[in-house]
């Protein structure tokens, strides 16, 4: 049996594919199966280096020139932009076809679909059986050594602002103005590859998105970030985290951390293409360890890293 992960990334639709696959791929790779990765990755090198390191017996960037097996490959498949007509994800190339899917993927044809979202009811259109819900979102494996314990008491307090894999509607430096606002003591580290226009304080360091990431993340009290698979990862890491709905399939996991209390909203980018961001909130953020160790003592839990484990464990079962 050979198991194949098909996705795609790049700096306009960031790497929210590649890393939910990422994670599978860890737990497959640990039990010792063959796993090959097809997906262009584009303008995202630390993608590159982290799919690079992680295994695969096989990595091809051009899906047109990889050669499936129908009676052995399983495909595993994770996009927005894929044709339902696309011959790669024709049913007579697979042996079984798993989708991962969200309120943006197309219905492509599977035999199990796998929501990796917060609803366990989430079901969608069809009857195809399905995983959904807080035990079934994978997350990377390599993270769980970062995991962060209760806040630390009497020392200046760290910001990461990050907005996945490639920020490209800017709100890393959105959230930067407003936090240059404010005339408390922190420390903030901007995760991105945007040069910013104004000009920023001692508190301020910038930082390129990368894997870079995953080795500090324990030495952050605040994370602000987008509702993605990122926001996920860090709620799992056991931070406290606020959010910022930048696109349509954010919504969900936006209004769904914010009626859990797990997560703090913190705005969202309008029809106009404007972030319009909620100051106070952020503000109640950096100065209130209070409202932070009540989100936090809100998400424990919530997630865990065993999301994969299950994935892989109900995929053998097909």
């Amino acid at each position: 049996m050979r198991y194949v992960l098909r996705a795609d990334a790049s700096d306009l639709t960031g790497s929210g594919h590649v890393m939910r696959l990422s994670a599978i791929a860890e737990e497959l790779i640990a039990r010792d199966e063959e796993v090959s990765f097809v997906g262009s990755i584009s303008n995202l090198s630390w993608v590159e280096d982290q799919i690079a390191e992680l295994g695969f017996s096989e990595i091809c960037g051009n899906p047109k020139e990889f050669v499936s097996k129908s009676d052995s490959d399983v495909l595993i498949l994770d996009s927005y932009q894929i044709p339902l007509d696309d011959p790669f994800i024709d049913h007579s190339r697979w042996l079984k076809i798993i989708a991962v899917v969200d309120e943006q993927t197309p219905n492509y044809g599977c035999e199990l679909r796998i929501h990796p979202g917060l609803d366990a009811s989430w079901v969608r259109d069809s009857t195809i059986p399905i995983l959904a819900g807080p035990l079934f979102i994978p997350i990377r494996k390599s993270l769980s050594k970062k995991f962060a314990q209760v806040d630390r008491n009497n020392h200046v307090i760290k910001v990461a602002v990050v907005a996945g894999g490639s920020d490209p509607y800017n709100l890393v430096s959105e959230v930067a103005k407003i936090l240059g606002k404010f005339s408390e003591k922190f420390e903030v580290v901007l995760f991105s590859n945007y040069i910013f226009e104004e000009k920023l304080d001692s508190r301020f360091k910038q930082i390129e998105i990368g894997k870079g990431l995953d080795e500090v993340v324990q030495s952050f009290d605040l994370m602000l970030t987008t509702a993605s698979t990122s926001s996920l990862e860090f709620l799992a890491c056991g931070l406290c985290v606020g959010v910022a709905c930048a696109v349509d399939n954010q919504i969900h996991n936006y209004n769904t951390l914010g009626l859990l209390g797990a997560a703090a909203q913190i705005g969202f980018r309008n029809s106009l293409n404007k972030w319009e961001l909620d100051i106070e909130m952020i503000h109640s953020l950096i100065t209130s360890s209070t409202v932070r160790q009540t989100l936090k003592a809100k998400s424990h839990g919530l997630v865990d890293f065993k999301g994969a484990q299950r994935i892989v464990d109900a995929i053998k079962t097909l």
